[in-house]
């Protein structure tokens, strides 16, 4: 369990480690990371290379704002727990627009922090990370599901593009196009919409009858012979 600290104050990034660290005495984790950021720009450099399992945010900051911050998480990583502790209550709206998991002011407590990252951590197990092995031209990749925006066949190379902008490429493929993309395609969170492609329907900005947008702007297409099941899947995954 990776946890992220975003906070310029050197004393509330001690505060709230010192909380962790005493939650992870009292549940018995073992897998605990602590990382430290004093302002979102440091934060937000690491973003494209490492997910963490939750966000710790302040707001207010001399170079940049939590909420932004946020912003860009979510781009990133659509469902990942984001908590603000901050020393105002006038943001609250705000943190709700980038579906913040709670918003504490300053001085948090223990009991109702405990409560927060005891359901952080009951999603992290009903949905617990996925990760799709590949072999690349890089060497082997273990990605995670939830970074991955879609797949697209080349020939018989896969091209990964992930929502950090990465692009993956994979080597030659000894199976099926369909085949090497069955974990993925067990998922209800990704479909398959040409005989080339496959989604994460979490990095649509726009669904059409042909095509999709996702959210590096890149236009999917869809294919007659998979409308159907695309439409379908679209409308369970979201309605």
């Amino acid at each position: 369990m990776i946890v992220s600290i975003c906070d310029d104050n050197a004393i509330g990034r001690e505060v709230l480690r010192a909380l962790l660290l005493e939650y992870k005495k009292q549940r018995e984790i073992t897998d605990l990371k602590i990382l430290e950021y004093d302002s979102p720009v440091a934060l937000e450099k690491d973003l494209d290379h490492i997910e963490s399992d939750l966000y710790l945010l302040d707001i207010f900051f001399p170079d940049g704002n939590g909420i932004e911050l946020a912003r860009e998480i979510r781009l990133r990583y659509h469902q990942n727990p984001i908590v603000f502790i901050t020393s105002s209550e006038g943001d609250t709206m705000n943190a709700f627009n980038v579906f913040a998991l709670r918003y504490f002011v300053k001085p948090v407590r223990p009991r109702p922090f405990f409560e927060t990252l005891d359901y952080a951590v009951a999603r992290m197990k009903a949905d617990p990370v996925k990760y799709f092995m590949v072999n690349t031209i890089e060497g082997k990749q273990k990605l995670r599901f939830s970074s991955i925006m879609y797949v697209e066949r080349k020939n018989q190379v896969l091209h990964i593009t992930t929502n950090t902008g990465k692009v993956y490429e994979s080597v030659t493929l000894r199976e099926s196009f369909a085949n090497k993309l069955q974990p993925l395609l067990a998922e209800d969170r990704f479909v398959q919409t040409h005989v080339s492609f496959v989604v994460n329907l979490d990095a649509v900005d726009v669904y059409q009858k042909d095509q999709m947008t996702m959210q590096d702007g890149r236009h999917i297409p869809i294919s007659r012979n998979f409308s159907t099941i695309v439409k379908e899947r679209y409308l369970s995954y979201f309605c």
